[in-house]
């Protein structure tokens, strides 16, 4: 029951919410977050990644047609006004990191491995969305783009253009997310490669076997080392892995339910504190928490964990800890916010202590209420180029 209301939460409220509130209108663009009280923030400032996320929920939610009347055209606008004034052409192509919507000012040149996965992201779901050529066109820019920038002598790819370090998984996570897309909505023979180079990093150089658990932080040879912060942990990626391992066991008929359960179990082990139903931010390969805080997103990881292996094993159990995540965010996060919003960050005492209400978190929700809506079967390579389905 919880599960139904937090779908029918996000629909009937968020999505018309963010869709009228944190959209520029004169500007065309969509905007970084809301201030406490649901109304648009003034900085201007809008992070690449933010603004594609954005574009990425209203294309997708269009192509299940539970979007508001009017938003993917929003999101077409909000795209073409992002690939003005944020990309970056010449030797080093690729998107700017950062912008301010009321100049069209460039306010942080680097291109970064993290913004062009949610740029991808997006592009997959406008390309599917409207069915139109242009979007297919600005995908393959934007990976040849990638490669180009961004690509890496010992693996992966680098951070940004300015070789920031440690190297993170995290980046990579959202790049396999948006191949995973990419294969899910085309049927493009360059995509499955794509998503078996990425997927692969996880066995590589993520998953520390020996330990059970997924590694965030590295030197640039991928190397684990007190320099780099290498034993910080983030309990809600590793949720976050449960659903892209089972998205792409449903892409290639190659599942692995081992590690499925050692990811979740030890997010669980380090990041859940005794009696409560939330994910702490961090924590350390000893056991040790290091947060201060609980945001929304990694509950919303969470959830998407318990309802993907409730998919894959049929447990009723899954499902009731999937029903306790839902009730405990409109016991905390949904309570008492602005109509569509929610508190995002609370410190260990329960209280709010967030300054705004972030975009990003949009996102987050809308991956864990596609998992609850009514799916096209999961496609498989091993279907042929006609396999296709509406699942994210």
């Amino acid at each position: 029951m919880e599960l139904d209301r937090l779908t029918r939460y996000f629909i009937d409220e968020a999505l018309p919410k963010w869709a009228m509130s944190a959209y520029d209108e004169q500007r065309g663009h969509f905007m970084e977050a809301l201030q406490l009280d649901g109304s648009a923030e003034a900085t201007g400032i809008v992070r690449t990644r933010t603004a594609a996320r954005l574009i990425y929920v209203y294309a997708h939610a269009s192509a299940l047609n539970v979007a508001p009347a009017g938003a993917l055209e929003k999101a077409e606008r909000a795209f073409a006004n992002l690939h003005r004034v944020a990309w970056i052409s010449g030797t080093r192509p690729g998107y700017a990191r950062t912008f301010d919507r009321f100049s069209d000012e460039v306010t942080d040149p680097e291109r970064d491995l993290y913004d062009s996965a949610c740029v991808l992201l997006a592009l997959a779901w406008l390309a599917k969305a409207t069915g139109k050529p242009v979007y297919r066109r600005h995908i393959k820019l934007l990976i040849a783009a990638i490669d180009q920038t961004l690509g890496d002598p010992f693996g992966g790819w680098a951070e940004d253009s300015a070789g920031t370090l440690p190297r993170r998984q995290n980046p990579h996570m959202h790049f396999l997310e948006a191949s995973l897309a990419l294969c899910e909505t085309d049927s493009d023979p360059q995509y499955p490669p794509l998503e078996a180079k990425l997927f692969a990093l996880l066995g590589d150089h993520f998953f520390d076997a020996r330990k059970g658990l997924l590694r965030e932080l590295f030197g640039p040879r991928w190397e684990l080392s007190d320099r780099y912060q290498s034993d910080t942990l983030e309990p809600g990626h590793m949720c976050e892995w449960v659903w892209l391992v089972r998205r792409h066991e449903a892409l290639t008929g190659q599942g692995d339910d081992t590690l499925c359960a050692a990811l979740l179990s030890k997010a669980l082990a380090l990041g859940r504190l005794e009696g409560s139903a939330f994910l702490l931010d961090g924590a350390t390969v000893g056991g040790a928490s290091t947060a201060k805080h609980r945001r929304l997103w990694p509950q919303t990881e969470l959830l998407k964990a318990f309802l993907v292996q409730h998919r894959a094993h049929g447990k009723e159990e899954d499902l009731q800890q999937a029903e306790t995540v839902a009730a405990a965010l409109f016991g905390s996060y949904l309570k008492d916010a602005p109509a569509g919003c929610w508190h995002d960050r609370f410190d260990l005492e329960g209280n709010s202590v967030a300054k705004t209400i972030p975009a990003s978190s949009l996102y987050h929700l809308w991956t864990s209420v596609v998992e609850l809506l009514p799916k096209a079967e999961a496609p498989s390579r091993a279907d042929g180029p006609a396999a296709m389905a509406l699942s994210a």
